[in-house]
């Protein structure tokens, strides 16, 4: 165990893309390796990182011997989100993760025109203030960004990946010793 401070890192594959020799479409059953490292396209630096667990329990109760307590919890459901407060902007989180858009072509898109988030194969890296990688993940999921306020300033946006279900999500961790 050990004391970290961390910085994160995200990449995005995109659902549909041609990516590797030979090619692979890129799909929740197709995930592109790093070899060569243009697989993924870096989203934007990251300013923070925030992971949010939820989910549904269903708590069932009975009288011991009078007075009710919990005897058993049942997870219903769960979801993880990854939360990364992004510094600057690029066509994909401007257009699409915040207006909603469709991927620009040469710029141009149709705003509140896309059907579904920004999906495809997210890499994150982590790294520990000596520049240790600490967590590699490979995560199936969904990208938007949240309501931001333009003004006379720089604050970091928020990027919001959902994860999706898929059986090649993986994640490792490393260098904690």
């Amino acid at each position: 165990m050990k004391d970290i401070i961390a910085g994160f890192h995200i990449f995005l594959a995109r659902e549909g893309e041609s990516v590797d020799s030979p090619p692979v479409i890129v799909a929740v059953d197709a995930k592109p390796d790093t070899d060569p490292a243009s697989n993924y396209t870096k989203v934007a630096s990251c300013e923070t990182f925030e992971v949010r667990r939820s989910g549904n329990r269903l708590v069932r109760r009975s009288p011991d011997p009078g007075r009710f307590q919990d005897r058993a919890v049942i997870t219903t459901n769960q979801q993880i989100e990854y939360v990364f407060g992004l510094q600057e902007w690029s066509e994909t989180t401007l257009a699409e993760g915040l207006f909603g858009g469709t991927t620009p072509a040469s710029g141009v898109f149709v705003p509140n025109a896309a059907e579904e988030d920004i999906r495809g194969w997210y890499l994150i890296q982590g790294y520990d203030h000596q520049n240790n990688q600490i967590v590699t993940m490979n995560i199936w999921g969904e990208g938007r960004v949240e309501p931001y306020t333009f003004g006379e300033n720089l604050t970091a946006y928020r990027f919001i990946v959902r994860q999706l279900s898929s059986s090649l999500n993986t994640a490792e961790v490393s260098n904690l010793s």
